[in-house]
């Protein structure tokens, strides 16, 4: 639909480049409390990921949370209608070892604002979102091509589903990069 394919591009609309008021890292804080403080909770570990931990690149603004449990068989219905409660909504595209659930601004709009990435910990996925966040935090120049990398991929008209593929493979660059510079690094 129309609407669908334009959704990769509304969301470069809404870029921000930084959060003088800290709002991201309250929201941080409290969503990081609320998930660990469910009732036999399978969240073992939560980190702030994404544009909106460092701000070295204009980022849309939605929170990102890194969201570590024993094993992906622990995010049970249960566990998914508890969060439903808290507002957060399993998307269902074909993610690869990972969970990924939207908190939303309301149930018209649909636009996210907050997303948990439920992985495994100690996973090779889990230890790349770490690795991945870590490198844009510490290389600006970096973090810098790889926003505009993530800008140019929205600015195509393509459907969200299709946008979050690109984005994949786009994370999946950095990551060799950052594997290649790793080893160049200790040779």
């Amino acid at each position: 639909t129309r609407k669908e394919s334009s959704a990769a591009s509304d969301v470069y609309k809404r870029q921000i480049n930084e959060d003088i008021h800290q709002t991201f890292i309250k929201q941080y804080q409290m969503l990081r409390h609320k998930l660990l403080s469910l009732l036999d909770t399978p969240v073992k570990t939560t980190h702030h990921i994404g544009g909106t931990s460092h701000f070295n690149y204009p980022t849309e603004p939605i929170l990102d949370v890194l969201v570590g449990v024993n094993n992906l068989h622990d995010i049970t219905a249960l566990d998914e209608k508890r969060l439903n409660y808290e507002g957060f909504y399993r998307l269902h595209h074909p993610y690869h070892k990972k969970v990924v659930m939207a908190q939303f601004n309301n149930l018209i709009d649909l636009r996210q604002i907050a997303r948990l990435h439920i992985v495994q910990i100690d996973s090779q996925l889990y230890n790349d979102y770490l690795k991945t966040n870590h490198y844009l935090t510490i290389n600006p120049s970096s973090a810098t091509n790889f926003g505009k990398q993530k800008y140019n991929l929205s600015t195509d008209a393509v459907p969200i589903r299709e946008y979050e593929n690109q984005k994949q493979l786009l994370f999946k660059q950095l990551l060799r990069k950052i594997n290649k510079d790793l080893s160049n690094a200790h040779n």
